[in-house]
């Protein structure tokens, strides 16, 4: 059979048997995005196998046969590929925990909200809390902006007290 001849038998195939394909190849794969790249893989290979179709057994089983070899193929492919992510005991425990990961995590959102209502502050409001984020004390931070020490360190209390606030704020409604 050429390939021109054979696509009345796909058609015939796809009408009685793609809902059961469909079915059929979500017990092979959970992903729904995976499933439809896998339900596209057995359409190409029953297309491309029809043309040795012989009706040696029934278009079904030959359906079916098509089908559960390219699953079999898939999970076969999976499991290789989570070999290949697979780690050792010895990488497994020199990995940081996921509380720590969780922890380090939400250090980063922390200091990305903070520097989010940083860059809201006024200018001069701005430049005193970086320079405190530097570790720059009163004194210094006065040298540099122009204002008294008593007049930074009033700022950088109110400006912590503000961002404290709005941090626990976010936390409690996220």
């Amino acid at each position: 059979m050429n390939s021109t001849n054979h696509y009345p038998l796909y058609q015939q195939a796809v009408q009685d048997y793609g809902s059961d394909l469909a079915r059929f190849t979500a017990g092979y794969e959970r992903d729904p995005a995976r499933r439809r790249e896998l339900l596209q893989e057995v359409h190409l290979a029953l297309w491309q196998s029809l043309a040795q179709y012989k009706a040696d057994c029934s278009l079904r089983t030959w359906v079916y046969r098509v089908a559960h070899n390219v699953g079999v193929s898939h999970i076969q492919r999976s499991l290789r590929n989570a070999e290949r992510h697979s780690v050792t005991l010895d990488e497994i425990d020199s990995m940081p925990s996921e509380a720590a990961e969780i922890a380090q995590t939400e250090r980063r959102l922390d200091l990305q909200k903070v520097m989010a209502l940083i860059h809201r502050l006024a200018p001069l409001d701005r430049q005193v809390m970086l320079l405190y984020l530097e570790d720059m004390d009163a004194a210094g931070i006065a040298d540099i902006t122009g204002l008294s020490a008593r007049n930074v360190a009033t700022k950088v209390h109110r400006i912590k007290a503000i961002l404290a606030n709005q941090l626990g704020t976010e936390r409690k409604t996220a």
